[in-house]
């Protein structure tokens, strides 16, 4: 399985923002659903997004986030800027 994954520290007044170069799966997972992703057992993603270029998660508590970028099999290639935002931005 080959995805681009990024660990961040964030909180529900935070939001982690999600620039994509292409379309992409884009999931937001606590540490426990991250583990079981990366093992390719079932999980349970906090959210989800397939279809946004610039994609806005925001996590429902305070702590360490997973948010991995997947390309479901495709064989393009994408690449992911992901920042964590104080409030609600726009775009």
């Amino acid at each position: 399985m080959s995805y681009l994954h990024y660990k961040v520290q964030a909180a529900p007044e935070s939001v982690i923002q999600v620039k994509l170069s292409g379309k992409a799966n884009v999931r937001l997972l606590d540490t426990l659903n991250y583990y079981k992703y990366h093992a390719g057992r079932p999980f349970k993603a906090t959210s989800e997004s397939t279809q946004d270029l610039v994609v806005n998660l925001k996590p429902p508590h305070k702590g360490e986030w997973h948010v991995i970028v997947d390309l479901k099999g495709q064989k393009s290639e994408v690449r992911a800027h992901v920042q964590v935002l104080k409030g609600n931005p726009t775009s």
